[in-house]
């Protein structure tokens, strides 16, 4: 926060410095002005002058506000004379100090001033109102209510009433008129004295082709364009989302999914894993993208960008969303676009005067718990009974059960009956605020964000706190553009103190939570087995934290030396420290069973404390040249940059905290035996040419084709460079001339389709190095030796998409527009560990074997089903689904070996909860022909009626009771047949109502909470009501579940393989627009609009499990405010 508040502090002092150096000695002789005035005031003149000007003026209200109303035609001059003209007829003055003007009592004025201003004043009077009357229709004369009607060049309008009619007062006879209305053209007509207006306004038609996209280095008009895109403004995704752009995007464009996460739920500083049209790399790579290895690459305002920044990015900010799906659309970022690229621009200041921007919201979080269904009291002791677990052949056992049953029976007959769920959880309130300021003239333009986020979790303790600043300057000046964007985010994420939900889910009904003082019980007996309080380390002191600040410089300039040529060039600095903090307690139950006497006691309480720091360096010149000659249009684009990223992480774990308010690192005893601070480095540096060449011709027949030279040092020696280019064609059948006869029922109706060649290294810095390391636990002589790590391999080079693509864009009527892809994209040389004999002393190294298809398509509709744009009312439904395949074609060695020990764990139990829960559940395996996602199980016939075991089929076909692994098959498949999005946009005036919703059809599940919670049910806690209901437990008896005695783990089985078919009410938003209150003036600038927004409202689903095990989910009602001045 202090560096924050430092550099906006020196900002602020700069500024002050160049405005004061810019002025100094600049008198009003000097200065030249532009003045028109229309039945205006003194004071808005001057609010003119101002704008033109680096002077401030100081005047009284009073002296100033009973001079008459001015006119003026265009006029040009000097800012001492134009003053002189302006107050001649008054009893004021004016004088300069610095750069004020003081407006004051009127002194003598210079002859010579007055002779030169002689010709204005004459040109200066004062006129009464002139009335006109006027109504204002659409093409059909039925009339147009609410259209604003502006007199040119003043502040005077008003707008039509019910009936379409208006009435204006106007300065003079040539004032001229200017009417708007949403979805119709501006019209502009003459205002004749004493003549009633019939205004008739024409309905205006969006020109598809003339819609621009951003990729990031440069703009496309959509009409010209062969790629596959999907691209979002502001309003698009605040209608699904206020809360942040990952979630918004997953329901706007189906081929972008964020893979569930059924542990952590709704953590807020949970970074979702994202993918766009399947899964593309192993992920076995290494490091810290091996749980994220088709991660898209992401670009905000041109730079480079990382998936936290854009989780934390303010929502507001926002002015659009591309995202590149195909080679045509991504092949210009060449090695790293192979997962796809999303493009984000933020909001860029505007000409004018200067504008205030707010934005407000109160965010409710409620915990969804839905989806649990655990016994009460009596039900888990009926289980138990069921179960067997009061009987014994062991007369002592027994006797002991037996107590154990009076003491759980005894504490459900009192109406015991606790609902642990509820203990960590809370109501979420958290809250978001953005103020932007922006303004300024044709030559300079700024603005300036602050903005405050406080997302609070469902679990008590847990929050996701970021603030940020930012600072944008666009200056203009003839052939020169350069533009500065300054970014500061600081951002503080705090993890709940109560641990995982998963432990409040297990605890038993008929335990006390508290005892007849109110304080927490520690632990609980149940069948021999001790269970602690999971509330109890929530009471203690600790620390599970982290935080970071990021500083972001973007600059970039553009010289256009004449129409067709363009040099543009950008330099990005990214600068990060990051930092966490995690301490236990020494009072934590995980040490409750070490002896007082055991060496291990005075190692009681951990402090692990972590710091890192990321730097990039981004630069890259580019040149275009524009061509358009008669019917040829051509775009070329050459670019050349450079990129340095580096990495550094240490941190160390200290033991030994005697009292729990020592938390600090400091106060440890000491390293745990044979450990000692930890930390990596990562350098990475590439550089690359983008060359990119677009043709059309009459609009008609399109050509994109680019090429991207790429040089990296994360490759080998021998293969540091990559190629990578694509070729697009389209056809816009609309422009032809045997479509012209279809003109108003044809928008558009092209055909892309498109091939190329990408990248992707989501991966360690130094896989192709020989990596060593320090021996410091030993020295010869007093020398340290180093252990090779690691084997080079010079060899080693980029892992390379392939991509297909053919689509069709159609729209009719001004109604309905579809949209439709089918691609196939093929990863190749990907990234995996190659086994080596031992002989060598190394297990593996990386080697480029594997290969992957992701085959699929997406359609999207949207239909305007009615359209009143005299009333401001419309009803639109979208429907937009995607289908994607994934298979395996080609594995390494050491991804066989893999299944093979994974196969081989299954055969054992596991020595903890973890290791047996993992043991339970499938394992992915690599197979070729096979998806990522299949679910590899046992096939099985059911629970067999005589004694309530289960029967599995071999691959024989034979029939036994007993589990192996050598029977494995795939038994289905996670990703889904289909999924997508639908909704609906409604306007009513200025009330508008949206909601979406989601679906998956087909695919698999498979349910562990059957396998956790039912058949592998632990009776010393708390289970599924099915495990009482459904389980096995009389000879004769058809179950679904195994023998409820049978405590036996259940491996991997097709019975828990279950079609999965879901629907989400993803999102509700009702806003209503103030845009006609009278505080808030003329024009369209200022409006007051409010919201109410609805998140996650409701999900049915085919497969019954437990959400959130970890974290539960949530669901978010979120209240706003936006207003602009």
């Amino acid at each position: 926060m202090r560096i924050t508040s430092f550099i906006i502090l020196v900002l602020a002092i700069s500024a002050q410095m160049l405005v004061a150096s810019s002025v100094k000695g600049q008198q009003m002789e000097d200065v030249r002005v532009k003045l028109k005035l229309n039945r205006e005031r003194l004071s808005q003149a001057l609010e003119k002058i101002e704008k033109q000007t680096p002077f401030h003026f100081i005047y009284r209200d009073e002296e100033i506000r009973e001079i008459p109303l001015l006119n003026l035609g265009e006029t040009t001059t000097t800012l001492d004379i134009l003053l002189t003209a302006l107050l001649a007829n008054s009893n004021l003055t004016f004088k300069q100090i610095d750069r004020h003007i003081i407006i004051t009592k009127k002194i003598p004025v210079r002859s010579s001033q007055l002779n030169d201003a002689n010709q204005i004043v004459n040109a200066i009077t004062t006129n009464r109102d002139i009335q006109i009357s006027g109504k204002v229709t659409d093409e059909k004369k039925i009339p147009i209510p609410g259209a604003s009607v502006w007199v040119v060049g003043t502040k005077i309008s008003t707008m039509t009433g019910s009936t379409g009619n208006f009435s204006i007062n106007i300065p003079d006879s040539n004032a001229v008129l200017e009417i708007r209305f949403v979805g119709y053209k501006t019209k502009r007509v003459s205002a004749r004295s004493g003549a009633y207006r019939f205004i008739q306004m024409e309905v205006e038609q969006q020109n598809l082709d003339e819609v621009v996209i951003n990729n990031g280095l440069f703009d496309r008009k959509v009409g010209t364009s062969t790629g596959a895109t999907s691209t979002f403004n502001n309003a698009q995704l605040k209608v699904v989302t206020n809360q942040n752009l990952i979630a918004g995007l997953a329901i706007l464009d189906p081929s972008f999914i964020i893979v569930e996460n059924n542990n952590l739920g709704s953590n807020p500083n949970n970074l979702p894993d994202v993918q766009m049209r399947g899964q593309t790399g192993f992920p076995n790579v290494g490091d810290e993208f091996a749980n994220a290895p088709n991660l898209p690459l992401f670009i905000l305002d041109g730079f480079e960008t990382t998936l936290q920044r854009i989780y934390d990015l303010n929502i507001n900010l926002i002015k659009s969303v591309t995202l590149l799906k195909d080679a045509s659309a991504k092949a210009i970022y060449g090695s790293k676009a192979g997962n796809g690229v999303v493009v984000v621009e933020t909001i860029k200041p505007e000409a004018g005067a200067l504008r205030v921007s707010y934005s407000g919201s109160l965010n409710f979080t409620a915990p969804d718990l839905s989806s649990y269904e655990l016994t009460n009291s009596a039900q888990k002791i009926q289980a138990e009974i069921r179960a067997g677990r009061y009987i014994s052949a062991n007369p002592i056992n027994e006797s002991a059960l037996t107590a154990q049953y009076a003491i759980n029976q005894k504490a459900a007959l009192e109406g015991v009956d606790s609902y642990w769920l509820s203990q960590p959880l809370q109501n979420g309130y958290g809250q978001r605020h953005s103020v932007m300021v922006d303004g300024g003239d044709q030559s300079l333009r700024y603005s300036a964000n602050m903005s405050y986020n406080n997302n609070i979790g469902v679990m008590k303790g847990s929050n996701r706190e970021t603030i940020s600043g930012s600072v944008n300057l666009s200056y203009f000046k003839e052939k020169f553009s350069f533009n500065n964007i300054l970014t500061i985010d600081r951002n503080n994420a705090n993890n709940s103190p109560y641990g995982s939900f998963a432990e409040y889910a297990k605890m038993n009904p008929y335990w006390r939570i508290k005892d007849e003082f109110g304080r927490l019980i520690p632990t609980y007996t149940n069948f021999g087995a001790t269970v602690y309080n999971p509330l109890y380390n929530g009471e203690l002191n600790s620390k599970d934290n982290s935080r970071y600040t990021n500083i972001v410089e973007n600059f970039y300039t553009e010289w256009r030396p004449s129409a067709v040529l363009r040099f543009t060039g950008r330099v990005g600095i990214n600068l990060q420290n990051n930092s966490s903090d995690n301490y236990i307690s020494a009072n934590n139950t995980r040490y409750a069973s070490i002896p007082i006497n055991s060496d291990l006691y005075q190692q009681r309480g951990q402090y692990t404390i972590t710091n890192g720091r990321n730097s990039g360096l981004s630069t890259d010149i580019g040149a275009a040249y524009t061509l358009n000659k008669g019917k040829h249009q051509a775009i070329a684009n050459a670019i050349y940059s450079i990129t340095q990223n580096i990495t550094n992480i240490n941190g160390m774990t200290a033991v030994g905290f005697p009292n729990d308010n020592l938390d600090f690192i400091s106060a440890g005893g000491g390293f745990t035996a044979g450990s000692r601070p930890t930390g990596s480095e990562n350098t990475a540096r590439t550089m690359a040419v983008t060359t990119a060449v677009n043709y059309a011709y009459d609009n008609r027949f399109l050509t994109d084709l680019s090429y991207r030279a790429n040089a990296s040092s994360q490759f080998g020696a021998n293969n540091r460079w990559g190629s990578f280019w694509s070729a697009g064609l389209g056809w816009n059948l609309h422009n032809e001339a045997f479509l012209k006869n279809l003109k108003g029922k044809v928008d558009m109706l092209k055909l892309r389709a498109s091939i190329g060649s990408t990248g992707t290294q989501n991966f360690s810095a130094y896989e192709a190095l020989t990596s060593y390391r320090y021996n410091t636990t030993q020295n010869y002589n007093g020398d340290v030796g180093f252990n090779l790590i690691s084997l080079a391999n010079p060899d080693l080079r980029w892992q390379k998409v392939m991509d297909k693509n053919i689509g069709l864009d159609l729209g009719i009527f001004q109604r309905l527009s579809l949209r439709f892809d089918f691609y196939i994209k093929d990863t190749q040389n990907l990234l995996s560990d190659q086994i080596l004999p031992l002989s060598t002393g190394f297990v593996s190294y990386k080697e480029n074997i594997g290969e992957v298809r992701n085959q699929g398509y997406q359609i999207g509709a949207n239909l305007r089903v009615y359209n009143n744009t005299a009333s401001r009312t419309f009803v639109n439904v979208f429907v937009n689904a995607a289908h994607n395949t994934n298979r395996i074609r080609k594995v390494s060695s050491s991804l066989e070996q893999l299944n093979t020990t994974e196969d081989a764990n299954k055969l054992n139990s596991g020595t903890n909860a973890e290791e047996r829960a993992l043991r339970q559940n499938p394992s992915t395996r690599y197979v070729p022909g096979q998806s990522m996602s299949t679910i590899w199980v046992v096939p099985s016939l059911g629970i067999d009626p005589s004694n309530g075991k289960e029967i599995f089929v071999k691959r024989d076909g034979t029939q036994t009771y007993v589990w192996s692994a050598a029977d494995y098959v795939a038994g289905g498949e996670t990703n889904p047949y289909m999924n997508g999005t639908f909704g609906s946009n409604v306007r009513y005036k200025d009330l508008t109502v949206n909601f979406a919703f989601a679906f998956r059809l087909g695919g698999q599940a498979y349910n562990t909470s059957l396998v956790q919670k039912v058949e592998n049910a632990d009776f010393i806690y708390n289970v599924d009501i099915r495990a009482l209901e459904q389980r096995w437990s009389v000879p004769g008896q058809a179950a679904i579940y195994k023998d409820i005695a049978d405590i036996s783990p259940t491996k991997p089985t097709s019975r828990f393989v279950q079609n999965l078919s879901e629907l989400n009410f993803s999102s509700v938003s009702i806003a209503y627009d103030f845009n006609k209150l009278k505080f808030l003036g003329p024009g369209n600038k200022s409006r007051i609009s409010v919201a109410l927004n609805l998140n996650d409202i409701a999900r049915i689903a085919t497969v019954k499990t437990e959400r959130g095990l970890d974290y539960p989910y949530a669901r978010t009602v979120s209240m706003s405010v936006q207003a602009n001045f």
